[in-house]
């Protein structure tokens, strides 16, 4: 009985081939339904176009920080001033402010670019912008979105931040300290001018930042600095208001203030997706993969009945 039982769960690759042979119409069948939907979908993703930008840290912004911000750090903590960091420090900096919510959103109300951004859905034969109308109404220009509370009608930073996420990668390469970013979008001009304002923002946002902390410093350190009756300590305090000085300068004289432009943002001439032939072929696959397995399970359990 147990040999029996053996031979009977063989299956040989002859077996097989007769099986799918036999069900070689249902096989093209399924096969050229996946194949044909594959087409129409994959003519019914939009053009997406990337941009790119090389960048590099500008560096210190100013000399000497590092030391200062060694040999006096603890100083200008119990002052409760912040002294600036170093070149990489500020890079870090600068990339995680680029990629936060509250950047993106005030660069997108700045700009007034929230409607293709959140609403876009792909290009005319004249490359203006289609908008998805059952996102936004552009006769009334109102958005009529359908969402569940609490999240509102009108896109919020949230949205935004997941918006640019899709659309947009930082990559810091550790060895050589070159960045590369990233956007994509469905128009190649708006991708390159997008990219081109993110980076003179962030240039602009953390030069601001710092040029704010900097005159507080300086005003705060002038205004107690002749109540301080230990030389040393005195000292010491006019190096920390010498160095927000040069923090000042530098402000007001560098524009690429944490990122220096190495190559900038491109003019994507050949769209980057989607990649229409490569996704036909892999649900023409995924088809007869699933026809096979669907026509050998019917034998199999037609046979044991």
């Amino acid at each position: 009985m147990k040999e029996q039982f053996v031979v009977e769960k063989e299956v040989t690759l002859s077996e097989i081939w007769h099986v799918v042979y036999t069900n070689k119409l249902i096989v093209i069948l399924i096969v050229s339904l996946f194949a044909i939907s594959s087409i129409f979908y994959s003519i019914s993703l939009p053009n997406l176009y990337r941009s790119e930008v090389k960048l590099m840290s500008a560096g210190e912004s100013a000399g000497g920080l590092s030391s200062l911000a060694g040999g006096l750090g603890g100083l200008a903590s119990m002052a409760g001033i912040s002294l600036p960091g170093g070149g990489g420090e500020k890079t870090a900096l600068a990339l995680e402010v680029l990629q936060s919510r509250m950047f993106l959103t005030d660069f997108v109300n700045k700009y007034k670019i929230l409607v293709p951004l959140i609403a876009g859905k792909g290009t005319n034969d004249k490359g203006e912008i289609i908008i998805n109308n059952k996102l936004y109404d552009s006769d009334s220009n109102k958005w009529i979105r359908a969402v569940i509370a609490p999240k509102p009608v009108i896109p919020s930073s949230e949205d935004i931040f997941v918006r640019f996420k899709q659309i947009m990668v930082v990559n810091k390469a550790s060895k050589n300290g070159i960045i590369n970013i990233t956007l994509e979008f469905f128009d190649p001009k708006i991708a390159q001018y997008w990219l081109t304002l993110l980076v003179k923002e962030i240039n602009l946002a953390i030069k601001e930042r710092d040029k704010k902390e900097a005159e507080q410093s300086i005003t705060y350190l002038k205004g107690t600095i002749q109540d301080i009756e230990n030389a040393t300590t005195r000292q010491a305090f006019y190096q920390i208001i010498e160095e927000q000085m040069r923090t000042l300068l530098m402000t007001n004289v560098r524009d690429e203030y944490v990122f220096k432009v190495i190559d900038p943002a491109t003019f994507p001439e050949v769209k980057a997706s989607p990649k229409r032939a490569l996704i036909c072929i892999i649900a023409t696959l995924a088809g007869f993969v699933l026809a096979l397995m669907f026509v050998l399970i019917r034998h199999f359990n037609a046979k044991k009945d």
